[in-house]
């Protein structure tokens, strides 16, 4: 990732659009395709999502490979719910598997949110998102709010730069969030918390509405990852990801990036 961040400069600059929400640039190099967002000029550059050029099936950094832990407890039928889709990396890897691999059975619903249509065309044009995968334009609050599906895996990884979306925070949404989920719903968040409190407050209201915690955090990355469920996460250990099959296939040095794990039950 930091030879990315060097290698974001105007001579490797593909597609860049002035969308509602700011610019959003596409780069590439020998090796990789990755997409940038809005950027001060006095701050550090933030990578969206990176793709292989000649594998695009793979997950590369950590932090995303985590979004798929809910694959340790293998379910039968998956109803996916995804909201933010930068550079369509979890809808790659997820059709990948179900397509080429024993370790999805049935993809039944797979829905998308993405509030920024330039994030979308850009993710079908340049990072092999599937035209007729659902995606819904819309914030993913607002989608949360309406929705009468029920999903067993959500994951949350929005960003606006390196900072979360308000309703995060809000109570109604993670209401809504249950509402929308199974028995068994695994709910995994990509977090990235500027304190220890903002942290702190976040993990109060979350044990409110969940049973079980657990908390990922990595060696090189700021980003923690939060999987969420009403019923135990404690499979979700380093020795569990070093020995299962899809991972050692699809991200075989993932347990060497996580620094801790902890659990809340």
């Amino acid at each position: 990732m930091r030879q990315l961040k060097e290698d974001t400069i105007k001579s490797n600059l593909i597609e860049s659009q002035q969308s509602a929400y700011g610019p959003v640039c596409v780069y590439q190099n020998k090796e990789y395709r990755w997409l940038t967002l809005a950027q001060k000029a006095n701050e550090d550059i933030t990578i969206q999502g990176v793709m292989n050029l000649i594998h695009p099936e793979q997950v590369i950094v950590p932090v995303n490979q985590c979004m798929m832990l809910f694959l340790l407890k293998p379910v039968d039928t998956l109803n996916i719910l995804n909201l933010g889709l930068g550079t369509a990396g979890f809808e790659r890897i997820m059709y990948h598997l179900q397509s080429n691999t024993p370790y999805i059975n049935t993809i039944n619903t797979f829905n998308t949110v993405e509030i920024n249509p330039s994030i979308a065309l850009i993710a079908a044009q340049h990072f092999k998102l599937p035209i007729k995968h659902s995606t819904y334009l819309q914030c993913a609050e607002q989608y949360i709010t309406q929705c009468s599906d029920h999903f067993n895996v959500i994951t949350i990884d929005i960003f606006s730069g390196e900072y979360h979306q308000p309703f995060l925070t809000s109570d109604s949404f993670w209401q809504n969030i249950n509402r929308c989920s199974e028995q068994n719903t695994q709910v995994i968040i990509n977090l990235n918390p500027q304190t220890g409190q903002e942290l702190q407050m976040l993990l109060v209201l979350l044990r409110q509405h969940f049973k079980c915690l657990g908390i990922i955090e990595f060696n090189e990355y700021k980003n923690i990852v939060i999987i969420l469920s009403q019923q135990t996460l404690m499979h979700i250990n380093v020795d569990e990801i070093q020995n299962s099959p899809v991972f050692i296939n699809f991200a075989p040095n993932l347990y060497k990036s996580i620094n801790s794990i902890y659990h809340i039950e």
